[in-house]
């Protein structure tokens, strides 16, 4: 079976869900029959790095899009649909619904099936669902399956109009044996948030839920891994609620330092919330590497993340924007190292049990087999 992924960046930073996806299915399936394409929302390179059109027309779509705002012409598509008819692939997998209704002519001119992959702001970003609503509808009848990571997203996207009977709910798959436990009974009351520096993670709420922990337990502190438009907003009210000897912001970090910091602090916490522009979350995968890692967590009932926390049984939630709700958790978990340890052991056997990268890779597999047995079907 030949299959070609996409995705936005080769190098992505916030997309390890993706690279790890792509190196899982070329252990089964071989590297030489997993082809990734990529940069942009419509992929422009092959997985050696070259151009998919040839660079005139390369040039003339640029044109295209920046002056006319057209994107799924022929000249915009044709290197696509070569590379596709020329490579007889068995199928497309698109990461993130943008993409899918970018390619999904392309799919259909190289008589190549389509399953499309959603994360998040692609089923929820206002603006983003405006500006692609019709082809969203032309996509989702086209595409063979359509991906969702949670049950929220999947009733959104029946809410959108896709067919529920095309939605195969999928979670993000985590590498439990790179995030391993460490023991939160014995580290020290610090907590660890992982994360864009966005609308939707909400940083700043997480500081000021923290900063009411620190006049409770003083020695508590707080660890900010990654970055993002919200970054400067938070270092300055770090600030201005004098925790800058307390709120580390260590910027972006890789995945194995990310792993080494989660087997040294009690718990993790994330106040995700819904964006003013409407962008949620889909299933964050922080919270599956922290929960991975034998943390308990403390976030918020929001989209996907009810179904990887469980309430009082592997963390704390509370509801979107309760910061003294979130502070109260926090300070349970700074005064309670037993509690911790035994919370953080129920979320590594719930992300075993749920959430192992094998699990989704299975998922992905079968769904991969079903597409493809179904078209040469359709064919004969």
């Amino acid at each position: 079976m030949k299959i070609c992924i996409t995705r936005s960046n080769a190098q992505a930073y916030s997309e390890t869900f993706i690279a790890q996806q792509i190196t899982s299915l070329q252990s089964i399936f071989g590297e030489e029959h997993v082809y990734t394409i990529y940069e942009g929302w419509l992929p422009q390179r092959d997985p050696s790095g070259g151009l998919l059109n040839p660079l005139p027309l390369f040039l003339l779509s640029k044109c295209l899009k920046r002056f006319f705002h057209i994107e799924d012409s022929i000249i915009n598509l044709y290197g696509l649909i070569q590379f596709l008819s020329k490579h007889k692939f068995d199928v497309m997998l698109a990461n993130y619904g943008v993409t899918g209704a970018k390619i999904w002519k392309a799919c259909a001119r190289a008589h190549v099936p389509l399953i499309v992959h959603f994360h998040g702001f692609d089923a929820f970003h206002k603006s983003t669902l405006s500006k692609y609503s019709r082809a969203y509808q032309d996509m989702f009848q086209y595409a063979s399956y359509i991906i969702a990571v949670s049950e929220d997203m999947r009733r959104q996207l029946i809410a959108l109009g896709a067919d529920q009977q095309k939605i195969i709910r999928i979670p993000y798959g985590i590498n439990t044996t790179i995030f391993v436990p460490g023991d939160p009974c014995i580290a020290p009351p610090v907590f660890l948030a992982v994360g864009r520096f966005t609308a939707k993670k909400a940083p700043q709420l997480t500081i000021q839920a923290f900063s009411s922990v620190v006049q409770q337990v003083p020695e508590s502190r707080l660890i900010m891994v990654g970055d993002g438009e919200l970054l400067e907003t938070c270092v300055k009210l770090a600030k201005h609620l004098h925790l800058s000897d307390k709120i580390t912001f260590k910027g972006v970090l890789p995945l194995g330092e990310v792993a080494l910091l989660m087997r040294q602090v009690r718990a993790f916490v994330q106040h995700s919330m819904t964006a003013p522009d409407g962008d949620k979350e889909g299933m964050p995968v922080a919270i599956l590497e922290a929960a991975s890692s034998g943390l308990p967590v403390v976030s918020t009932y929001h989209a996907g993340i009810p179904e990887a926390v469980l309430h009082g049984q592997t963390g704390f939630l509370v509801e979107e924007g309760d910061v003294d709700g979130m502070a109260a958790y926090m300070v349970k978990l700074a005064t309670d190292p037993l509690l911790a340890r035994n919370l953080g052991l129920a979320a590594r056997k719930h992300v075993i049990n749920q959430y192992a990268i094998d699990r989704q890779i299975r998922a992905l597999s079968e769904i991969f087999i079903q597409t493809v047995n179904f078209d040469r079907n359709k064919q004969d």
